[in-house]
């Protein structure tokens, strides 16, 4: 019995000895080191609320080895110490507590603010540390040599987080000492992160260091070191390498071939380094290379190496090589299975792309072929990977229509992009099962077919729509909800009523602009997304331009919209107060007839403000100067009248653009232009302004267009616009301007980018110079092959501002809404300029139109103007030229109009080219000519139909000007011919959105 009770109790015995001594015993930690802890909470400040470990170190536990963060050896000492993302701030100075702690070996205070304070010197205490990582915690200065001191040191990582350049006052240096001083006794370092630290210093000073003090190195992190290049070959030592980042650097050099002898080379970042050249050709033969990105590197071009073929290259599982200049077709990428991310966008890859390569890519979730010319039709299986989640093909030339997507309800595909394109058909009715769909772009294509927006509640979890510029017609209305979306875009999709988007909560972009709608704006349109968390809403941005809209729905109050475009309705009645947060804020075109005087107030952040082409009466109310960060101003087109506000002119320190053109505006021009003045366009032209042009608008040095046509001034010519090297375009025409156009003391660079100059209808007089025409250097140079507009970029949202200009050509007053920055023209006509023709004036061979007709020149015609083979108008009528017409100018075969009625010309007319088509009113009131019967087509001239052909013909004949010109200009117009006092005030439109989006 005794036995019995006995061997349980034995049993149980041996049982709890074993379990005893298994179990770890884990140390206390030793008084000094608790102490030593506490006394280091008490110094540090950190925001309690966001800490989950200091805030938890308390004297109740003894035992701190157990608290959050700390790691003790089995003697009770602190080892390792873990402090990272605890919201500390402020500084820690040497005689902190930290550095009392000898015996640590790892510590990491990555994730912290200490306010650009200098790492203290006291580190040089913990020399047992093997792991120091100090990253992103803005630390500022110099680093001390103190740190080169801790010679166990396997992993230092110093880096700062991207944005550290904005933030920190004193980002972190390597100056005194420099990178070879610091590492030479860290011999021990396996792993160094040193990105965004200064450290300034050229390819072989950078190199030889590392590569003859770390002969351990597996990882080295230096991007944003602002380091030169090449990168230098004794890097080849470090034969451990693995991992290298150099992105962010000026290395402005070709690819080093060297790179292909590290064998085990995983990781190559080599972004925005400015390198150049074409790639080696065994640069896809590095077996172990699992990341490679080369993006940014806006020289890297030629064709792309082929993959190897025999399966080297398993490993790779990211690829980037977008935003460079590579050409060709696109190489086979079969054998690297592994791929999870491919992003080729943003170069000028072409030819048909095989998705069948990506067949078994069973890993791939990220595909990005965006603004390339590719070709080929979009297969179903391409939607089949079983881990794609973001797939972009958009401004390609993927054509075809889109296919049924298998298995749609179980894709997890989030993001589709393939706007820009030339696809074609409906939009196939599996999309509408695509549960997991964040953002869809199906824009600028050519689908077709009516689509009914309650089709789109199946995709709960979609947040960005855009279906703009295709053939669709949307229909609103229905049983079923639309889903609560952020961006909503429908341009152009042929809406005749606003869609019911009154219980969206998240919406915070709306675009219905260049639609059908009319009537009111229904005031629910104003409560969209009130419901979200920001106090007045969360709906951003709300576009309903181009619409047929007549007037806002009673009673209304607008929420803090940060855009808010209505142009190019027909709204009409009580101005509406914009809220006074918003930033953009367009008006123009509709039919509005009073502005309420304390409108100012309401635009005080706005810096784009546009009531151009409405009916406003009254004086410019001087509450608009209150709207102290404006940077473009556009109130021209009305009837308003009195004097222009001084501090219109005083703020030009911050406008960009004012225009108050086509008004009744009167008095002076007065008004001191500040000497940072950051004025782009001024434009005043048609209005009744008098006195002189004001000296100060030299301060302007960034003028580009300067209108002030069509008024009273009475002045000289404007020499003080000699420093304006910007200026393009100068329109001085219809005024009461008189003396000679000679200026005293011109520069070598006098208006060298002048290429518009209209001087017309004054009282101009003297000679001709010949050496301001050679100074016009844009008027010399050959016209830019990629056809471009002059434009003011705006600071926000990819918007920007055209100019438009009224200049004379072939007897017609012509708008200019778009100013090709090829277009260049002379009008020097109607004046009383005498003297000979400048032989000089046949130097400037872009030049397109050339008047100086109505003056009293003298001498022949100079043959140098048969130079000009870009002219398209000539016109010397009414003067007193003499001699022959020069055969050279029967060569022009651009010349679309000629006159050179009313001379006193001899000779016979050339004959052969263009001079066939011209009329007898070009040749007419010179006596002394004589040719043979001329035949006429018709009133409207085969030159004219020739010489236009050579403006357009190559938009439609070079792929690269067409592409870029019907895909990047809202409305293509060349120019816009009007009789003057004529126009479609419903078209014309002066801010534009640029074609650009980023995910």
């Amino acid at each position: 019995m005794r036995n019995s009770v006995f061997i349980p109790i034995f049993i149980i015995t041996i049982i709890t000895i074993c379990c005893v001594r298994i179990v770890p015993i884990n140390a206390q930690c030793l008084e000094d080191q608790r102490s030593l802890l506490l006394q280091l909470k008490n110094t540090l400040k950190f925001d309690s609320s966001y800490s989950t470990k200091l805030v938890q170190w308390n004297h109740h536990n003894k035992d701190c080895c157990l608290w959050e963060g700390i790691t003790c050896n089995k003697a009770g000492h602190v080892t390792g110490l873990d402090l990272n993302d605890e919201f500390i701030y402020g500084g820690i100075d040497n005689s902190s507590s930290l550095f009392s702690l000898r015996f640590l070996q790892s510590l990491n205070l990555a994730d912290n603010y200490f306010n650009s304070a200098q790492i203290p010197s006291a580190f040089i205490n913990l020399t047992s540390l093997t792991y120091l990582n100090l990253s992103n915690s803005h630390f500022g200065g110099q680093i001390p040599i103190e740190l080169s001191q801790l010679t166990r040191l396997v992993t230092l990582d110093l880096s700062a987080f991207f944005f550290a350049f904005f933030f920190d006052s004193h980002p972190l240096k390597l100056e005194n000492p420099n990178l070879n001083m610091f590492v030479q006794n860290l011999t021990q370092l396996t792993e160094l992160y040193l990105d965004r630290v200064t450290i300034s210093a050229q390819g072989y000073d950078w190199g030889r260091p590392i590569s003859s003090w770390l002969p351990n190195l597996r990882v080295l992190s230096l991007s944003r070191c602002n380091l030169s290049g090449p990168i230098d070959s004794s890097l080849l030592k470090l034969q451990f390498l693995s991992v290298i980042r150099l992105d962010r650097n000026n290395l402005n050099a070709p690819v080093p071939e060297f790179l292909l002898n590290f064998k085990n080379l995983t990781v190559l970042h080599l972004s925005y380094c400015r390198l150049k050249g074409t790639l080696p050709g065994k640069i896809f033969h590095l077996q172990t290379l699992q990341i490679l990105d080369l993006s940014y590197n806006a020289e890297l071009n030629g064709s792309l190496p082929e993959f190897p073929p025999n399966g080297k290259l398993t490993q790779l599982a990211y690829l980037d090589l977008s935003h460079n200049m590579f050409t060709g077709a696109m190489p086979w990428l079969q054998m690297s299975k592994n791929l999870t991310h491919i992003d080729l966008s943003h170069n000028i890859l072409s030819g048909p792309f095989s998705f069948t390569q990506f067949e078994g890519f069973v890993n791939l979730a990220y595909i990005d072929l965006r603004n390339n010319s590719f070709t080929g039709r979009i297969p179903s299986s391409l939607f089949g990977l079983p881990s794609l989640k973001q797939l972009l093909l958009s401004n390609n030339h993927f054509d075809g229509s889109l296919p049924e997507i298998p298995n749609a309800s179980f894709s997890m595909l989030k993001t589709l992009d393939v706007e820009g394109n030339k696809l074609e058909g409906e939009i196939p009715s599996s999309l509408f099962d695509l549960r997991s769909l964040n953002f869809l772009y199906l824009s600028s294509n050519n689908l077709n077919g009516t689509i009914h927006l309650e089709k789109f509640h199946k995709l709960v979890n979609l947040t960005d729509l855009d279906l703009s510029y295709n053939n669709l017609s949307i229909e609103t209305g229905g049983l079923y909800p639309f889903p609560q979306i952020e961006t909503l875009k429908l341009v152009s999709c042929k809406l005749r009523n606003f869609p019911d988007l009154k219980n969206q909560t998240k919406m915070s972009d709306l675009d219905l602009s260049d639609n059908q709608i009319g009537g009111e704006i229904p005031n629910w349109i104003w409560k969209v997304s009130n419901g979200c968390l920001m106090s007045n809403g969360c709906l951003m941005n709300l576009n309903l331009s181009h619409n047929f809209l007549e007037i806002l729905q009673e009673p209304y109050v607008i929420p803090d919209h940060n855009v808010l475009d209505l142009h190019s309705n027909h709204l009409r009645g009580k101005f509406p107060l914009p809220p006074d947060v918003s930033f953009y804020v367009d008006y123009s075109s509709n039919y509005f007839s009073s502005i309420p005087l304390s409108f100012g107030n309401n635009v005080l952040f706005a810096t784009f403000f546009s009531v151009a082409n409405n009916n406003l009466t009254g004086t410019i109310p001087i509450s608009i100067c209150n709207a102290s960060v404006l940077s473009v101003l556009d109130m021209s087109n009305n009837s308003l009248s009195g004097s222009i506000p001084l501090c219109l002119i005083e703020m030009s320190e911050t406008l960009g653009v004012l225009n108050l053109g086509k008004n009744r505006l009167s008095g002076n021009l007065s008004g001191t232009f500040k000497k940072n003045c950051r004025l782009q366009t001024l434009d005043l032209h048609d209005n009744q302004l008098e006195g002189k042009v004001p000296k100060f608008i030299s301060n302007c040095t960034s003028l580009e267009v300067l209108n002030l046509g069509n008024n009273k001034i009475n002045d000289t010519f404007p020499c003080f616009l000699n420093n304006s090297t910007n200026l393009r375009i100068l329109i001085l025409r219809s005024n009461l301007f008189h003396g000679g156009i000679k200026c005293p003391g011109v520069s070598k660079s006098w208006l060298p980018n002048l290429q518009i100059i209209d001087i017309a209808s004054n009282n101009f007089s003297g000679a001709l110079i010949p050496q301001y025409f050679l100074k016009w250097k844009a008027m010399m140079d050959d016209p830019e092959p990629e056809v471009k507009h002059l434009q003011v970029d705006l600071p926000f949202g990819g918007l920007y501002y055209q100019d438009t200009v009224t200049v004379r050509n072939k007897g017609l007053e012509m708008d200019l809404v778009k100013i090709l920055t090829v277009f260049t023209v002379i009008d020097f006509s109607m004046n009383n300029f005498d003297g000979n023709i400048p032989e000089t004036i046949g130097e400037l061979k872009s030049l397109y139109v050339l008047n100086l007709s109505r003056n009293a020149l003298t001498g022949s015609i100079p043959s140098s103007l048969g130079n000009l083979k870009q002219l398209g108008s000539l016109d010397l009528s009414v003067n007193e030229l003499i001699g022959k017409i020069p055969e050279e100018l029967a060569s022009i075969t651009f010349l679309s109009a000629l006159n050179l009625s009313y001379n006193k010309l001899t000779g016979k007319i050339p004959s052969g080219n263009q001079f066939t088509t011209f009329a007898e009113t070009s040749f007419e009131g010179n006596e002394g000519l004589y040719g043979k019967k001329w035949e006429f087509l018709s009133s409207a001239s085969v030159g004219y139909v020739v010489g236009l052909g050579f403006v357009i013909g190559p938009l439609f004949f070079c792929e690269r000007w067409s592409k870029w010109y019907w895909k990047h200009i809202d409305r293509v117009v060349l120019w816009i011919v009007n009789q003057k006092g004529q126009g479609s005030r419903n078209r014309e439109r002066t801010a534009y959105k640029k074609p650009i989006r980023r995910l």
